[in-house]
């Protein structure tokens, strides 16, 4: 989905709502900032040290092998979200080629770009708000209530129309 419409948003609430459910899970957020900002060993070891049972340093995965280590957690039931992918080596870089989870295991993946989840068994496409969502939102973010008084309800209007239901945008303005 595009950019604003609430992707991180949506994947942060199903997480903190089903993680609880899982043996071990991970929240990467950021993953195409974090790939070219730092490349993919922090990334690996942020994984790899969240859903494992020990802190995985870059020494380990370097020695080891990332897919080895990843394949020697197969078993267990995750969670893992991977926010904000621009590109499948990404996935591939973070999940393996073969992604080998316990059953049950859970991978939320987050895009702009809907050809990168074509592997995906469903895929959710977030849409705008509407009229009415993106006012209540508006007004929740800029009065702290769902009700402003009566002088701001035409400037409510032209910010809603203006930001057209991005949920991001209506909480920025």
């Amino acid at each position: 989905g595009m950019g604003g419409i609430g992707k991180t948003t949506i994947a942060r609430a199903v997480y903190d709502e089903i993680a609880c459910r899982f043996e071990a899970s991970c929240f990467l957020e950021n993953v195409k900032e974090g790939f070219m900002k730092h490349g993919k060993l922090p990334m690996q070891t942020q994984l790899l040290s969240s859903i494992s049972d020990n802190k995985v340093g870059s020494s380990d995965i370097s020695s080891k092998g990332f897919q080895v280590m990843l394949t020697s957690l197969g078993q267990r039931k995750v969670l893992i979200v991977v926010d904000d992918v621009d590109e499948s080596e990404q996935i591939e870089a973070l999940l393996g080629e073969k992604h080998s989870f316990g059953g049950g295991s859970r991978i939320i993946i987050t895009s702009r770009d809907s050809q990168l989840l074509s592997i995906a068994d469903v895929i959710y496409n977030p849409r705008t708000l509407s009229y009415y969502g993106a006012l209540k939102l508006f007004w929740q973010h800029a009065f702290k209530n769902d009700q402003p008084t009566r002088d701001y309800y035409d400037l409510s209007n032209r910010v809603v129309e203006y930001a057209q239901g991005l949920p991001l945008a209506l909480k920025e303005l």
